[in-house]
C-alpha cells in the first residue's frame, strides 16, 4: 500500500512532538507541470516546503507522494524525511492523509498530534508551523488551524484524538471534512496573505514576481 524510506523510518522511532505531514501527491493538472518541482527560494516549492518543516524542533517530517512520484523522488530522496508513496493518491488529498495516519500509528511513533501542510503554499513558514504548535500546546485535545481568509484550513494540528477518523479518510475532502465536523472545538491561528497557494501558472509567476518586488 505505501513505500518507505526505510532508513528515515528506523530513526523516526524516536520520541517526537509532533509528526509533520506534506502532502504532495497531487498531479497540478491545472498547473501543467509537477507544481511540487517549481523553483523556489533556491530549490523547489516542495524543497522549500521540507526545509521549512526540517527547521521545527521535534518534529518528525513525512512527505506523501503520487503523481510523477520516480521524478519528484529523484529530487528529494536526500533529504531526511519519510517518503511515503500513495498509490491511491487520484481519489483525492483524504486518501493521502489517511495513508500518512496509518503508516505514523504502525511505526507506533511517539507524538501528540500530526500537522498536516500543503506543497502549493510557499510562503507558510518555520514561523507559522510553530504558531501552530504553540497554541496547540495550550489545547492538547483540540484541532489548530490557519485562518485563510475566506475559509479555515491547513496548515493544521490535529491531536491522536482524531487519528482514527483521519486515517479513514478516502475522499477528496481531506482534512476539511474533519476541521467542519468539529469546528467548535478548533482554536485558529491567522495565516492571512500567507496561506495563498498555487494551482497555476499565473498563480505561481505572480507570486514569484511578488516575491522578487520586495
Amino acid at each position: 500500500m505505501m513505500i518507505l524510506k526505510e532508513k528515515i523510518v528506523m530513526s523516526s522511532r524516536q520520541k517526537f512532538k509532533t509528526a509533520h505531514v506534506i502532502l504532495a501527491a497531487g498531479s497540478s493538472s491545472r498547473m501543467g507541470t509537477p507544481k511540487q518541482l517549481l523553483s523556489w527560494n533556491g530549490t523547489t516549492l516542495l524543497g522549500h516546503a521540507i526545509q521549512e518543516a526540517l527547521r521545527v524542533n521535534k518534529s518528525s517530517v513525512f512527505v506523501i507522494l503520487g503523481a510523477h512520484h520516480d521524478l519528484i523522488y529523484e529530487q528529494i530522496h536526500h533529504f531526511p524525511v519519510t517518503i511515503i508513496k500513495n498509490p491511491g493518491w487520484k481519489i483525492g488529498m483524504g486518501s493521502s492523509i489517511q495513508v500518512a495516519i496509518q503508516t505514523i500509528m504502525q511505526l507506533k511513533l511517539t507524538c501528540s498530534a500530526v500537522l498536516v501542510s500543503l506543497v502549493d503554499q510557499p510562503l507558510i513558514d518555520r514561523t507559522h508551523f510553530e504558531n501552530l504548535i504553540s497554541v496547540f500546546d495550550k489545547n492538547a485535545k483540540c484541532i489548530v488551524a490557519t485562518d485563510l481568509g475566506n475559509r479555515i484550513g491547513a496548515p493544521a494540528i490535529f491531536s491522536t484524538h482524531y487519528f482514527d477518523e483521519l486515517s479513514n479518510l478516502t475522499s477528496d475532502y481531506g482534512a476539511r471534512y474533519i476541521i467542519e465536523k468539529y469546528h467548535n472545538e478548533i482554536k485558529i491561528v491567522s495565516g492571512f496573505h500567507k496561506g495563498i497557494d498555487i494551482d497555476t501558472q499565473q498563480e505561481y509567476l505572480a507570486l514569484v514576481q511578488g516575491k522578487n518586488s520586495l
